[in-house]
């Protein structure tokens, strides 16, 4: 199964003259509200799939289709494109390099224009969008005059990661990564299509790739080997026979994807009579065997097209290019016949002698495959040869050539800031001196500087070269340079000097911490502290030691970036348990200190969520004095902040609720310590606020009157007037007060003349001025509550459609399985169907709908096979969908117990395997009398669970 995961997109300001300047990225969801924008990124890079998911989030308000089929089509015969958002996708595809470069942007326009100028969305490859200059145009057509810009974000560590374990063939995706890096091609992974083919290619062939070339021709040979099924089913006459070998397709596949590109017509159709000026027969391609032609279509090379029955497309157009430029690249050095590169080059550019827009991938894999073109097509497009193709195999002199091209005519660098990685082979040992001679050059005019910007984020991508070290610490010294160079540099010495022998990259990078910390080395936004972190945490620098470096932010932070990004996420991450509580001890002493730089970075959630990994490991082991100091830290933490990190504090609760010993251990400790402050310092102690509002044991109230006595007779006043406090609210509120009662109160309190004075004082009103501070909180927190459980119903009620139609987001399935089995501490109900109810405040249709979309659950394609759950829970990880199977489960158990299938092998199996990958603490119970009283299905899930969990090689192999 494929997974697909949100992307994220960073805002370009087209019209911004800070060229180096970062924005923070946001989820492309983020933009659903937008009347118009752009959405920019590399071939492969998932642009396509973005608007796929993002139009079918609106739910019918929305409509995808072509910039080819929007711009040919008539208006008048389709009625559909009114009043709705379009995604137009591809502006690129229909572009030419002639002068006329803008008319198909101008027909977009136009089109837009006709239809009332609706809401809409455009996308492009980056290389071929026209910057400011389009950007002006669009905003003539948009609903309200502006358009925004955005670049679609490579995938992230964890989308890779997500990726990766959803692929049938990769057993451990931090190994793949690992060994990517190791050879040097991890730029592919973060492409969404060139990380499909590097784990095709890996998985299937056993043999790791050396770079893009080689990736995509072995993904070819592979996906060449592969019927595909639609093919024969569209065609069943054709495809008879055995098929000829992966090599003579993939050559008869080039022949087909040169013709069609240059051509300029969109695929092949079977025979003359489904065939079209868009889609011409394939006997109309000449080749020297035709029939290795139509075997070519019954490959995965191509699918099936969506306009007609017998139409067949490449795969992906940049494919399609790689195939053409290597069919070309084959013609010319043909040495019996050779095709003259002149005139495969006069084919593929425009009157100007540039390579035109639609033909800058075919050039470049051109380029790749073919020495003899090189040269030519570097002089017609610079970025495109590196951008599109693979200049890893260029000889010295090209990469020479190209880098000193590059030099001449930075202005066209604008559009692959954001692909450096591509140019990653410019940085080897051949071009070391002429990399050196750039870096140290004096000049400090504009265009220079971006060149050298452009060469550092080149040297984070290519061969590590350690030479250049003290060079790039001199850049990263140098005030002269434009703001962020520094940051480039630093990222570059990490890559190029980092675990070289010869290099004291340690020592190094401690001196810049130092002089950054002096203040003698400017770093605003704090981005190169960011990296440096991330780089020596726990390592160089230790638990203890990295809180040192938590600064408070002069001013609002103007982007969340690395610095961010590591107190956020990597230091958790980063560490070890041992480490997690190093860092709650470290941090539980210097709180006061460290709590204006945790706000200021809006970084509440960290000691939270330390704490709830804290107690997980370590709380059995602590003493009650630790453990009060870690609470009290969290508390503080989400008395300030609302609201709280509600996973971590979940987890704290619970870990706390199923120790009800420790906690009035907990709150004997914090009341003791509240009790030695003086009056002045002393404030008001909040019971739920230091345990994080788990449930207090059924006896709290009648241990707080025992305790209370106890002070009593101790002569400690403060405290056992407190406590009675809380004994009384205990009666009051008939909460906690198992084994308590006025007349108990009265009969405990008999004998201590204090305490019965208070008692008295308590149970009559005036109340005392913390009384009512007290239930006034409690007031705001129900309310806080109410409000919450608000916002959720919300939330449900605007997906309700999709729940009806078993398309429900999985995490909002995951939400209602956990009101379901009471995992939700804010919801109340003795019962699944009670909590369901609370939680949607008694809505009949809602609670309907969602109690049917659990059930609906175990029929959805998407819910994860025995396998996949087992590769997922190996490295900790539960499929989002595991816990709505289970209430599903239940929910047909509760509604149909007679239904023959409700516990059939195969459910029975994902079961298992599901019960397994949820911590042990939150399987639901009514699970384990389901597998005791169905043993016949138990017995031969449980073998197969135990043969993957052998093949894993983990040592206890039963959950």
């Amino acid at each position: 199964m494929s997974v697909i995961v949100p992307r994220t997109c960073t805002v370009i300001r087209d019209h911004d003259p800070e060229w180096s300047r970062e924005w923070s990225s946001r989820p492309l969801e983020e933009f659903r509200s937008a009347p118009a924008y752009v959405l920019l990124g590399d071939p492969g890079f998932g642009k396509s799939t973005a608007f796929t998911m993002e139009s079918e989030a609106r739910r019918g308000d929305a409509l995808c289709v072509t910039a080819r089929n929007f711009t040919t089509f008539r208006l008048e015969d389709h009625p559909e494109w009114r009043e709705t958002t379009l995604f137009i996708d591809g502006l690129d595809e229909i572009r030419t390099g002639s002068p006329n470069s803008r008319t198909p942007l101008d027909d977009i326009r136009g089109r837009l224009d006709t239809l009332g100028r609706p809401r809409f969305r455009l996308s492009c490859r980056e290389a071929d969008w026209l910057g400011p200059n389009d950007w002006r145009h669009l905003k003539d057509v948009s609903p309200d005059s502006e358009v925004v810009i955005l670049r679609l974000d490579p995938l992230t560590h964890s989308d890779i990661v997500r990726i990766l374990n959803g692929h049938p063939d990769i057993d451990d995706a931090e190994a793949f990564i690992a060994s990517a890096r190791a050879k040097g091609i991890d730029g592919l992974l973060a492409n969404p299509m060139t990380l499909d083919l590097l784990a095709r290619v890996v998985a299937r062939g056993g043999r790791w790739p050396e770079g893009r070339r080689e990736t995509f021709e072995a993904a070819c040979r592979e996906m060449a080997r592969e019927h595909n099924d639609e093919h024969r089913l569209a065609a069943p006459s054709v495809f008879q026979g055995a098929l000829p070998d992966a090599g003579e397709l993939v050559e008869a596949a080039g022949r087909l994807c040169a013709v069609q590109l240059i051509a300029g017509f969109e695929g092949y159709a079977l025979n003359d009579d489904s065939g079209s000026d868009d889609y011409p027969a394939v006997e109309r391609c000449e080749y020297k065997r035709p029939e290795q032609l139509r075997a070519a279509l019954s490959t995965k090379l191509f699918k099936a097209a969506g306009a007609g029955e017998g139409l067949f497309d490449p795969v992906h157009r940049h494919i399609a290019e790689f195939l053409a430029g290597r069919h070309l690249a084959r013609l010319i050095d043909d040495e019996r016949l050779p095709l003259p590169v002149l005139r495969v080059l006069a084919l593929v550019t425009g009157e100007d002698g540039i390579v035109v827009t639609k033909q800058r991938g075919l050039s470049a894999w051109l380029a790749a495959h073919c020495h003899r073109a090189r040269n030519h097509i570097i002089e017609r497009d610079l970025v495109g040869t590196a951008l599109y193709g693979d200049i890893r195999e260029f000889s010295a002199a090209e990469k020479r050539k190209l880098l000193a091209t590059l030099h001449r005519e930075v202005s066209r660098l604008d559009s692959a800031f954001g692909a450096a990685a591509a140019f990653g082979p410019l940085a080897s040992p051949e071009t070391v001196e002429e990399i050196r001679e750039i870096l140290l050059d004096g000049r400090r005019d504009v265009a220079h500087q971006q060149f050298v910007g452009f060469v550092l984020r080149v040297l984070a991508h290519g061969t590590p070269l350690p030479q250049l070290g003290e060079t790039l610490l001199d850049i990263v010294r140098d005030e002269s340079w434009l703001p962020h160079m520094d940051e480039l540099a630093l990222d570059a010495f990490l890559h190029n000097c980092d675990h070289v022998v010869e290099f004291d990259v340690t020592g190094e990078l401690r001196e810049v911490l130092a002089d950054i910390r002096a203040g003698t080395l400017p770093d605003p936004d704090r981005e190169m502290l960011g990296s440096l972190l991330t780089h020596l945490y726990p390592g160089t620098l230790g638990p203890s030691e990295v809180w040192s470096y938590l600064y408070e932010a002069d001013k609002s932070p103007s982007l969340f970036g690395g610095y961010f990004r590591f107190w956020r996420s990597s230091l958790l991450e980063k560490s070890s348990d041992a480490q997690v509580a190093e860092l709650l001890d470290t941090l539980s002493v210097r709180s006061e200190e460290l709590r204006p730089a945790l706000e200021s970075y809006y970084l509440h959630d960290v000691s939270v969520e330390l704490l709830a990994q804290g107690l997980e490991v370590f709380g059995d082991e602590k003493s009650t004095e630790h453990l009060c100091t870690w609470l009290n830290l969290g508390a503080i933490a989400a008395r300030r902040h609302r609201p709280r990190p509600k996973r971590a504090i979940a987890r704290i609760r619970n870990w706390l609720e199923r120790r009800p010993e420790v906690q009035k251990a907990m709150f004997a400790e914090a009341l003791r310590r509240w009790a030695e402050l003086d009056g002045s310092s002393r404030g008001r102690l909040n019971v739920g606020e230091h345990l994080h509002g788990a449930r207090l044991p059924a006896d709290f109230g009648r241990w707080c009157l025992e305790q209370a006595v106890a002070a009593a007779r101790r002569g400690e006043c403060t405290t056992a007037r407190y406590l009675l406090e809380r004994a009384v609210e205990a009666v009051e509120d008939r909460r906690n007060d198992d084994g308590l009662s006025l007349e108990v109160l009265e009969e405990r309190a008999c004998g201590l003349d204090d305490l019965a004075v208070m008692l008295s004082a308590m149970l009559v009103c005036p109340l005392d001025d913390d009384y009512f501070a007290d239930r006034h909180e409690m007031r705001s927190y129900e309310e806080e509550g109410r409000l919450e459980r608000q916002r959720w119903l919300e939330t449900v009620r605007s997906n309700e459609s999709a729940l009806r139609g078993n398309r429900g987001n999985p995490w909002l399935l995951h939400n209602l399985a956990s009101v379901y089995f009471g995992y939700d501490i804010d919801v109340e109900g003795d019962d699944p169907v009670a909590r369901i109810e609370h939680s949607l405040f008694d809505e009949r249709s809602l609670i309907d709908t969602a109690l049917a979309a659990l059930r609906a659950t175990l029929d959805r394609g998407d819910v994860p096979d025995f396998d996949e759950t087992m590769r997922l829970s190996q490295s900790n990880r539960i499929p989002l969908l595991a816990l709505p199977y289970l209430a599903g489960l239940a929910e047909i158990e509760r509604t149909s117990p007679d239904e023959p299938s409700r516990f059939d092998e195969s459910r029975m199996s994902k079961a298992l395997v599901f019960l397994y990958a949820i911590r042990p603490e939150e399987r639901p119970e009514w699970y384990r009398r389901v597998l005791v009283s169905h043993p016949e299905f138990v017995a031969g899930v449980l073998i197969r669970f135990v043969a993957a969990r052998l093949r894993a090689g983990v040592e206890h192999i039963l959950p």
